[in-house]
């Protein structure tokens, strides 16, 4: 028989948990001395053994209770395995709620870096909007179809692609072009300054396609929304790719008149 303190001091519990356990009728001492002492048999210390492990992977204490309440012998080990079963489905549902919830603070993140604390009063819509899409490696990927007019080479470009959420370096540079193009949003498309800006929109976006123009122009048309639908990118709304295409269109009829000069 082991006492109380040694008891406490042997699990790393304090002797008021222990005193709580016995309260809630989840572990009772083996005998109590007519001085009040407690003590607890070997049989006991196995059950707080197992209320311990039970405790460190993620079990409450009512159900603890319920899966070390009273048994037969043949029910315990079908109980324990149903039991711990569920416990990792609840795991599993646990990691998908906590990566769902980085890849949103991941989103905000980006959306600061994008559009500043002006863009935060869209962040909750669109989040709503993202709450049945399915994550993929902790971000919620842009969904195309199998059947784009795309090379086998131009699909694998597609799955490269830096994923808004996910933390990508890569993504940086282009949260900086469009959060100038935000700002520059009341003055003209056509300026020398939303010119220029156009050229590093572009050029920094053709690098992440492979130099492949074609490929880039068709994601920005499948990227921009319908009237009235959300974003596919978060932050990117019609009204700023709207400005941006101004931008952009302009910027390209520009080389384009400059290639057939030169020819």
């Amino acid at each position: 028989m082991i006492r109380i303190g040694d008891l406490a001091r042997r699990t790393n519990l304090s002797k008021r948990t222990l005193r709580y356990y016995e309260q809630i009728e989840l572990l009772q001492p083996s005998m109590i001395a007519a001085n009040g002492y407690r003590y607890y048999d070997e049989s006991a210390v196995i059950r707080l053994q197992r209320i311990l492990l039970l405790k460190s992977i993620g079990y409450t204490l009512r159900q603890i209770q319920e899966l070390l309440g009273t048994q037969t012998t043949a029910d315990k080990h079908e109980d324990w395995l149903d039991s711990l079963n569920q416990q990792i489905e609840l795991m599993e549902k646990q990691k998908e709620e906590l990566s769902r919830k980085q890849y949103y603070l991941r989103s905000a993140v980006d959306m600061l870096r994008l559009r500043g604390l002006n863009g935060m009063n869209d962040l909750l819509k669109v989040i709503e909007g993202l709450s049945d899409r399915p994550l993929v490696n902790g971000v919620i990927p842009a969904e195309f179809g199998d059947d784009l007019p795309i090379t086998p080479v131009q699909k694998a470009i597609l799955k490269k692609l830096p994923v808004w959420g996910s933390g990508d370096k890569r993504l940086e540079p282009l949260f900086a072009l469009f959060r100038q193009a935000a700002e520059l949003r009341p003055s003209s498309p056509y300026s020398t300054e939303a010119q220029k800006l156009a050229g590093a929109i572009y050029d920094t976006a053709l690098e992440l396609f492979e130099g492949d123009e074609q490929l880039l122009n068709l994601y920005w048309t499948w990227m921009k929304p319908e009237t009235g639908q959300e974003p596919a990118v978060v932050g990117l709304d019609a009204g700023l790719m709207d400005y941006v295409d101004h931008m952009i269109d302009c910027y390209q009829k520009q080389k384009e008149g400059e290639k057939d000069e030169k020819t």
